[in-house]
C-alpha cells in the first residue's frame, strides 16, 4: 500500500513539473503545441469575413482539400489554431477567434474525425501580417491555421 501511495504521489509531482502528460487529452494537446509553430501552408488557412464564423464556399474547399490529404498521410491529430483581426473588443475577438476554429473543427467532424483528434485554440487577435500600431480590419488576420500532428 505504501509504495502505491509512494507511486501516485510520484506521478503527482511529475505531472505537476510538466514531465509527464495528466491524461491523454492534455498528451495530444502538448503534441499540437509543439506543432503550432511549423510551416503552414496557405493552403490550409481559412478565411472569414468581418465579425463572421460562417464557413464560406472558399472555405469549405480548403477543408476539402486538408481533410483529403490529412487522411492520406495518416495524420493523427489536427492543429486547429484561430484568429481575429485586431478591430474592436480583444476579448470579444478571442471568442470570435475561438468559434472560428471551431466552426473548421465541427467541419473535420461531419468528414469523420473524432473529436478526440481535434485540438482547437484560440490566438485571439493576430498580429502577424500587420504593424502593431495598425488596428484595420485584415483579410489575412482572420482566419484558422489547420497544421498536423503525426
Amino acid at each position: 500500500m505504501n509504495r502505491l501511495l509512494l507511486s501516485v504521489a510520484g506521478a503527482a509531482a511529475l505531472v505537476s513539473v510538466g514531465l509527464i502528460a495528466s491524461s491523454p487529452a492534455q498528451a495530444w494537446a502538448d503534441k499540437c503545441r509543439e506543432n503550432v509553430d511549423a510551416q503552414i501552408d496557405d493552403e490550409y488557412r481559412i478565411y472569414f469575413h468581418t465579425s463572421g464564423n460562417e464557413l464560406s464556399e472558399e472555405s469549405v474547399e480548403r477543408i476539402d482539400r486538408a481533410h483529403s490529404i490529412a487522411s492520406a498521410r495518416d495524420v493523427a491529430q489536427l492543429c486547429i489554431i484561430g484568429q481575429a483581426s485586431k478591430e474592436g473588443n480583444s476579448k470579444r475577438n478571442a471568442n470570435l477567434a475561438y468559434a472560428r476554429a471551431e466552426a473548421v473543427a465541427n467541419a473535420f467532424v461531419a468528414r469523420g474525425w473524432k473529436r478526440d483528434q481535434i485540438v482547437v485554440r484560440s490566438k485571439g487577435e493576430s498580429w502577424g501580417f500587420m504593424t502593431d500600431w495598425l488596428t484595420d480590419d485584415s483579410a489575412a488576420d482572420r482566419r484558422v491555421d489547420v497544421t498536423f500532428s503525426y
